[in-house]
């Protein structure tokens, strides 16, 4: 089998599918071989960014909560202050039903 590395000084992006020149732009030829090679034949969907951040837009809000901030917090990860309002209170209530459950 042929090693890709050692084509690449010869791979001209504009020959490439189109998709796949979006890609190597967007993330470089190198890691856009390397996701050919790791999912062969896989067509691959990928979903908004902020869906994938949401996890991690909802442990920074737990963490930088202070009792008064929540514009801040909808501001710093871009999320509606609603969303802001109901993380906080869904982890309230996880928190309340785990010690209600230690008290029985």
């Amino acid at each position: 089998m042929t090693d890709p590395d050692k084509l690449i000084p010869y791979l001209n992006v504009d020959e490439l599918p189109e998709h796949y020149q979006d890609a190597a732009r967007a993330i470089g030829v190198e890691a856009m071989l390397k996701l050919c090679q790791s999912f062969p034949g896989v067509p691959l969907y990928f979903k908004n960014v902020d869906r994938i951040l949401f996890p991690a837009k909802r442990a920074y809000v737990l963490e930088h909560f202070s009792g008064s901030n929540h514009r801040r917090l909808a501001l710093d990860v871009n999320l509606p202050l609603a969303t802001v309002y109901e993380l906080l209170k869904a982890d309230r209530e996880e928190k309340q039903g785990w010690k209600q459950e230690s008290l029985i």
